[in-house]
């Protein structure tokens, strides 16, 4: 081996491992993502409520703006002198009569002018005497309020401040009163100012948040969406559904408590279903100063898609590392095999150079053009060259030069040297190959010393082809180890399939598990068995995958039995039909009778069904595709049967038909196909004593046929009760 080359080396079992700890690595992923969604989720409702309480701080100013714009006008209306005075007639004798509008003028002036709804005055039994709408069918004028909260807290010289429906105009609205007092300081009435939030309502539902607001109860009395309105977030007793009757603080209207959901609860939020609206998440906040909650809401399913996101982009970058590190080991092997390549090529040409510089004749290496590209040091001495001499023909120095007789051997003619002196030779054109290149080696040997240096000759010569043979047979051996590697690469390729069949079924599992879970919750227990149904068909089909799994790593179950041989038939066209519709394969059945042999039944289901796989990829592109399967008894003893699957495909040749059942061996398109099929069915038929032949004409189709010794229905049954007697 030259100096400086380095010895070929076998890649790591780290390497060769890598797509088993890929799966491992992402079976744990799935693991850890399962047991991590509630803390996921937990997090997800942390973040919506933090936006949530932002957003809440820009409703609550909105809210306080509207409320603090009106709340000093209760008390500036009690101390104006109109509205004292008119509480009193002027010769103190008693009250002025209702039916003076004066003072309702005034009060509908000061209502339009502080954007108010209307404004109120009562005596100190609640009769309203004034009002803003005076003029108006709803007119307050006349009507008693004193059972209302806001009148009496007036009455006793506190500020009063409620929210309630109309009694009179059915309108909600704010109710803020103050108490009027006589110049001797007596109460003589209340002055009552109603706000409409109805505008302010508006703009939230604008805004596109749903907003609520409660009052100390858990009442909602304001909304973005009025179908809310006078719900409560928690049950009502008695006393207070009383004292709301009384009251009629939201009219005739039901107080409905929402339904509470059991999951995703915390004393920070609530969650409700809201019928059509599902799930959804309440965040609340309570308004300073008053005795009320503001909250903001949001579907549960935002936060739920929100996690989902994450932990599918968390599954992608792991698909991202899995994929690169795939590519990465494929390249390094590819690297590897050319630069393997590289080294043989280099090695046998530093041989070859090593051969034509120690030789005892004359040589001279020659390009396809028989351009001289090297000549060793006896040569240059034989024509008297140093080595600076340049020549670019060898008719410089043979004389007569005669390319045309390549390889029949020596030919003679005339040395002649850079002095000009002419001497006798032998001289031999032979063709080699050097890697991808044509190349020539011309031998010369001065013919006064013909005996001694045609022995050196063909010592040389024979030296030079067994070296050739050696570094042609390491340099198969490479090509061979290059065929060897793409080989496990289409074994890598078709693991990550087996990969991707058994995720599929375990996220499916998951996923029912995980709903189960919740329909448990909520105690639908048809759900839960539906289920189950489901659960128990994806892990019949992970154990039918392991099955086949162990068909084809060679660990068969080798037990054997009295099997039906229409039996693996009719499996295998009820596992294709699909296939058979959807490609219109017609298939006829020539089966006059049932046989029994022993075997083991699971085996004889694969053998039909890759068979039956087989003969539909080469009826691929065919218009009147058909396959015939026929069970038939052959003649002379030992009894045996014979079921043969006949395609009318595209057929093969002889040459095919050599390779058939050998492993990687296939006549399909590159990337249709890994050539296993045929040679596990084949090892399969081995093992359970049978025979797999097959016979084919090109253009007309082929034939399978699996023979079986036959066993008596009769005794066959015989046998299996006197075993399960014993």
């Amino acid at each position: 081996m030259p100096s400086g080359s380095q010895p070929l080396r076998r890649y790591s079992p780290t390497l060769r491992s890598l797509p088993f700890w890929l799966f491992v690595g992402l079976f744990l992923l799935v693991l850890v993502l399962v047991f991590t969604h509630p803390a996921l989720m937990r997090y997800e409702i942390n973040q919506a409520k933090i936006d949530s309480l932002q957003r809440l701080g820009a409703y609550k100013t909105s809210l306080l703006a509207t409320i603090d714009r009106h709340l000093y006008l209760p008390r500036v209306l009690a101390s104006d002198p109109r509205v004292v005075n008119s509480l009193g007639s002027p010769d103190g004798k008693g009250m002025r009569l209702s039916g003076d509008v004066s003072i309702s003028r005034l009060l509908d002036q000061i209502n339009r002018e502080a954007g108010s709804d209307e404004i109120f005055l009562m005596d100190p039994e609640g009769t309203t005497h004034f009002s803003s709408n005076y003029a108006t069918q709803d007119s307050f004028v006349g009507m008693n309020y004193g059972y209302r909260p806001y009148f009496r807290d007036a009455l006793e010289g506190a500020r009063g401040f409620y929210f309630a429906v109309g009694a009179t105009s059915g309108i909600p609205g704010l109710f803020l009163s103050a108490p009027v007092y006589s110049a001797g300081g007596k109460t003589q009435g209340v002055i009552a100012v109603k706000i409409d939030l109805q505008k302010l309502e508006q703009s939230w539902q604008a805004s596109g948040d749903a907003v609520w607001v409660t009052d100390r109860r858990g009442i909602i009395f304001l909304a973005s969406a009025a179908q809310w309105h006078y719900s409560t977030l928690q049950p009502l007793s008695a006393g207070v559904k009383a004292e709301l009757a009384q009251t009629r603080q939201y009219g005739s209207s039901p107080v409905t408590p929402l339904k509470r959901v059991t999951e995703w609860q915390s004393s920070d939020w609530s969650t409700f279903d809201l019928n059509a609206g599902g799930p959804q998440l309440v965040f609340g906040s309570p308004i300073p100063g008053y005795p009320w909650r503001m909250h903001h809401r949001i579907p549960l399913a935002e936060v739920k898609a929100q996690v989902q996101w994450s932990q599918s982009m968390i599954v992608l970058l792991y698909a991202g590392f899995a994929v690169g590190s795939l590519f990465y080991r494929e390249r390094r092997r590819r690297t590897h095999a050319q630069n393997a390549l590289a080294r043989l090529t280099a090695e046998r040409e530093s041989h070859q150079r090593a051969i034509i510089q120690n030789t005892d004749v004359g040589l001279l290496n020659l390009d396809d053009q028989f351009r001289p590209l090297f000549l060793n040091e006896h040569a240059r001495n034989l024509f008297r060259l140093g080595h600076d001499a340049i020549f670019r023909d060898p008719s410089e120095l043979i004389q007569p030069w005669q390319p045309e007789e390549t390889g029949n051997g020596s030919c003679r003619a005339e040395g002649v040297s850079s002095d000009g002196n002419r001497f006798p030779i032998l001289y031999t054109l032979n063709p080699i190959r050097v890697g991808e290149h044509n190349e020539f080696i011309l031998t010369i040997q001065d013919i006064t010393e013909l005996t001694t240096a045609q022995q050196a000759l063909q010592e040389a010569n024979r030296a030079l082809e067994r070296r050739v043979q050696e570094r042609t047979r390491d340099l198969e051996e490479a090509q061979a180890e290059l065929a060897q590697n793409q080989k496990l690469a289409a074994l890598g390729r078709m693991s990550a399939a087996i990969a991707h069949e058994i995720n599929q079924p375990l996220t499916a599992l998951s996923n029912f598990v995980a709903s189960s879970q919740m329909l448990l919750a909520r105690n639908k227990v048809d759900a839960v068995n539906d289920n189950f149904l489901k659960i128990e068909d994806l892990v019949a089909r992970l154990s039918k995958l392991s099955r086949q799994l162990r068909i084809f790593s060679g660990k068969r179950n080798s037990g054997s039995a009295f099997v039906s041989l229409q039996a693996p038939v009719e499996y295998a066209l009820e596992l294709l039909a699909p296939r058979f519709t959807s490609e219109q394969v017609e298939c006829r059945l020539s089966l006059p009778r049932d046989y029994e042999v022993r075997a083991n039944a699971m085996v004889l289901e694969q053998i039909v069904v890759n068979l039956l796989t087989n003969a539909m990829d080469a009826l691929v592109g065919e218009v009147d595709a058909r396959i015939d399967i026929k069970l038939e008894e052959l003649d002379g003893p030992p009894r045996k049967v014979s079921l043969s699957i006949e395609d009318n495909g595209h057929g093969m040749t002889d040459e095919q038909l050599t390779h058939v059942f050998e492993p990687f061996f296939t006549t399909k398109p590159m990337g249709k196909g890994l050539g296993l099929g045929l040679a596990i069915s084949y090892s399969l038929a081995c093992d359970i004593g049978a025979e797999l032949i097959v016979s084919s004409r090109l253009g007309k189709g082929t034939c399978f046929s699996l023979i079986l010794p036959i066993t008596s229905t009769a005794s066959a049954a015989s046998a299996e009760r006197r075993e399960g007697h014993s």
